[in-house]
């Protein structure tokens, strides 16, 4: 008899903290979450660095969630610190390489740094995970014209007036291809929040 009680104790122990140790991880994952609801209300707003800050303190290479160092990525993109944005990203690859938006995300951070190159790879790495990503396709297009535009200078001398002459168009059509990447851009972020549209805030401006 003493026996099956011990058993019963036991079993009930176990349950007890099994059942502890879900409300704990449902709690953090909670706190995670709000965290990220905010930051993202932060980053709508055009408030990147205070989304940043809160996004910096999520980050857990071990976790294998990768959105707080992408959403991290996208925050510096923003900022124009696109050296950043590509450690971030590249962070973010590393726990997740089949996410075609991530690559997407990383061509455009290389293509702002001008690494044309890398910034062609990815985009071809994000139609390969989807074939229907128009902006991954419209972006390679981009790269490749600028690819191709590219002329080498050799100096601002007076040798070198007719050449730099000759290089305006090229500098026009650099402008353009800005241009178009810039509305590409708004492009693809009016998509996301059509698929994410951010939680109903009420009638305040405040998320809680």
């Amino acid at each position: 008899m003493k026996d099956k009680n011990l058993l019963f104790y036991h079993i009930i122990l176990v349950l007890v903290i099994l059942i502890l140790l879900f409300l704990f991880y449902t709690l953090l994952f909670s706190q995670k979450s709000l965290r990220h609801s905010r930051a993202s209300l932060f980053y709508n707003k055009g408030h990147y660095d205070k989304a940043a800050k809160i996004w910096e303190k999520d980050i857990n290479s071990k976790d294998k969630d990768y959105i707080p160092e992408s959403s991290l990525g996208k925050a510096f993109y923003k900022q124009g610190k696109f050296e950043e944005s590509i450690k971030k990203l590249e962070d973010a690859l590393k726990e997740n390489n089949e996410v075609s938006e991530l690559h997407y995300d990383l061509g455009n951070a290389y293509y702002r740094d001008n690494q044309i190159d890398n910034a062609l790879q990815e985009y071809l790495n994000a139609m390969l995970l989807d074939p229907n990503d128009e902006n991954a396709k419209a972006n390679y297009e981009l790269a490749l014209k600028k690819k191709n535009t590219i002329v080498p200078q050799f100096g601002f001398g007076e040798n070198n007036k007719g050449q730099n002459q000759q290089n305006s168009p090229e500098q026009s059509s650099r402008e353009e291809m800005e241009n178009r990447l810039n509305a590409l851009d708004q492009k693809e972020a009016r998509d996301r929040m059509a698929k994410n549209p951010p939680p109903f805030k009420g009638k305040g401006d405040k998320w809680w």
